[in-house]
């Protein structure tokens, strides 16, 4: 038995209900594996289907549930129930998908915070780090960068320097195998909030969630000695309580992450680019070689570092194109749902004059 608050439930989920029928019951989305979710509800752990209109009104994947979501749903037998409406969501954090098509792909839904991990090998990657908080601010989530095994390292503090060139941005040292800087973790997320860990196989996401449960939950593996590389140890993403309160989601390593979001969420991000643009002679500049660009000025000075201006372009030019590609996208999966609804109704009608 859960009590729904400690899920994470609350009055924006409350409100967002619009069809309060009679025998549909709130429960969230806690683990998806081949069109099997698994809820949890007041009533305690359910296994669930999606109701077939839910299925075929779904003009992309990403209307279909995923881990984080508040649905409602209907108990077809003890222990089984079909989800018959997913409520409107508070947070979402994505990416776009692996492949040539270009559709959004949901990581986690309803999150308050998200824990963006990466280890202090030579995984860490400062552009690496400044990817993932343009799509987490983009997500409406809080992010909290976690630099782990910080006890591998003899001077972690120069790692903490570079992890802190974005201001504003909350970082922490931790150890999962030394237990240094979980609590620290821990104070991060209240009781009733939910957050989700993301960053590359084998930072060490699994072995902090275990330290956050007291548990071997989830299972862990070595990384590569050649090149700090991790196999993909979590399959799927999964949600866990905390015994002391809140809610954690676990993801499988992205081994990369095309960013989604609106070009403006690069301010977010980049506050001191932002800050400096302010002061540029034209309003639109791209701060490449036109007269009068304070940031550029701020480079050749020593004001900005300029590998931070190369990877501030770098992801506005990714943006821009994403930002057209998926607007295509989504104008083409929404004229083939309708496509598809209009070719049903002619169907329905024919079989009602025979």
């Amino acid at each position: 038995m859960y009590s729904l608050q400690d899920l994470g439930w609350g009055p924006f989920f409350e409100n967002h209900i619009t069809d309060p029928s009679a025998g549909l019951f709130p429960a969230r989305v806690a683990g998806h594996s081949r069109g099997i979710y698994r809820l949890l509800s007041a009533s305690g752990d359910l296994t669930a289907s999606v109701a077939g209109r839910l299925a075929h009104e779904a003009a992309q994947s990403a209307a279909l549930p995923v881990v984080g979501d508040w649905i409602l749903g209907r108990l077809a037998s003890p222990g089984q129930a079909v989800i018959e409406n997913v409520l409107e969501r508070r947070t979402k954090l994505s990416r776009i998908a692996p492949g040539e098509r270009t559709e959004e792909q949901i990581l986690a839904t309803n999150v308050d915070v998200v824990f963006l991990v990466t280890s202090l090998t030579r995984e860490f990657k400062p552009r690496r780090i400044e990817r993932y908080l343009v799509q987490i601010w983009e997500s409406g989530a809080r992010p909290v960068i976690v630099l782990n095994k910080e006890d591998l390292v003899e001077s972690p503090d120069e790692f903490l320097r570079q992890a802190e060139e974005t201001p504003l941005i909350d970082v922490l040292l931790t150890s999962a195998t030394t237990g240094s800087g979980i609590e620290r973790l821990r104070g991060r997320l209240g009781a009733g909030e939910t957050a989700v860990f993301v960053g590359s196989s084998g930072v060490g996401k699994s072995s902090i969630i275990n330290r956050l449960l007291g548990d071997t939950v989830q299972a862990v593996r070595a990384v590569r000695a050649g090149d700090d590389r991790g196999r993909h140890t979590t399959a799927a993403r999964e949600m866990f309580l905390l015994p002391a309160g809140g809610v954690i989601i676990d993801t499988p390593g992205l081994r990369e992450l095309q960013v989604l979001a609106d070009p403006s969420t690069l301010g977010q991000t980049f506050p001191d680019v932002d800050k400096l643009a302010a002061n540029c002679a034209f309003r639109d500049c791209m701060h490449v070689s036109e007269p009068g660009c304070a940031v550029k000025a701020a480079v050749e000075d020593g004001t900005l570092d300029g590998a931070r201006l190369r990877g501030y372009r770098k992801l506005q030019r990714e943006l821009d194109y994403a930002k057209r590609r998926t607007d295509r996208s989504s104008q083409l999966a929404e004229k083939r749902k309708w496509k598809q609804i209009q070719k049903q109704y002619r169907r329905r009608c024919r079989e009602r004059e025979r």
